[in-house]
């Protein structure tokens, strides 16, 4: 009985991708960072089991990117408060490396408070709320919830990435020829991490294509 009402439900207007390829495809990334999923299908039905289970996936996903965001933000703090132990190895406190840092830092600190807030209100909302609420939503309603729902996670992949910004230039201008070249190869490192995970991306969930020469042949 259950599995043949969820079926007859449909995700509602606002809550579908747009028609533009453009919008659809930013709409889709707005998903999988703010909710973990390609679409909003799963809020066709926010009664059953699957949603619960959502709900629980989403709350350890905020905790754990509080706590990610709370290692950067010790990581950067312990580089704007210290003079570097040799210098001529890795110069952290020259002006653009100190100001990439500083930016980690405030985009670190940003993750922490808005991952404590959607982390409590989130979660005591899917408590003690109807979250039927959301098929009634409109479509900037829903952008904004995405949009908020992703804000930990903007803030903490801007505040890695000026981090290791910060690392690779204090690095790369080291004085020293095995610092450079462990900083160029990670580097290599972590732009080949981008270039997989991008394509993971693209290749999981699609749909397989049937190869038509390995259609069984019927006689005429």
């Amino acid at each position: 009985m259950t599995t043949s009402v969820n079926s007859t439900l449909e995700v509602p207007k606002n809550c579908r991708a747009p028609n533009h390829p453009i919008l659809r495809l930013a709409f889709k990334i707005l998903c999988i960072v703010a909710v973990s999923q390609k679409s909003l299908d799963h809020w066709k039905d926010t009664k059953n089991k699957e949603w619960k289970e959502h709900v629980s996936m989403m709350v350890n996903r905020f905790q754990n990117s509080n706590v990610t965001a709370g290692l950067v933000l010790a990581t950067t703090t312990l580089f704007l408060s210290s003079q570097p132990p040799i210098e001529h190895l890795m110069a952290y406190n020259s002006s653009v490396s100190y100001i990439f840092a500083m930016i980690s830092f405030g985009a670190a600190l940003l993750s922490v408070i808005s991952g404590a807030a959607v982390l409590v209100i989130y979660e005591t909302s899917t408590t003690h709320k109807d979250m039927e609420t959301l098929k009634h939503m409109s479509r900037h309603q829903v952008i904004a919830l995405l949009l908020w729902l992703a804000y930990p996670s903007i803030c903490l992949s801007v505040a890695t990435c000026f981090l290791f910004v910060s690392i690779f230039i204090a690095c790369f201008w080291s004085d020293n020829n095995v610092v450079n070249i462990i900083t160029i190869l990670g580097c290599v490192a972590f732009l080949s991490n981008g270039v997989l995970t991008l394509y993971v991306l693209s290749v999981v969930g699609r749909q397989p294509v049937d190869d038509k020469n390995d259609l069984p042949h019927t006689s005429h």
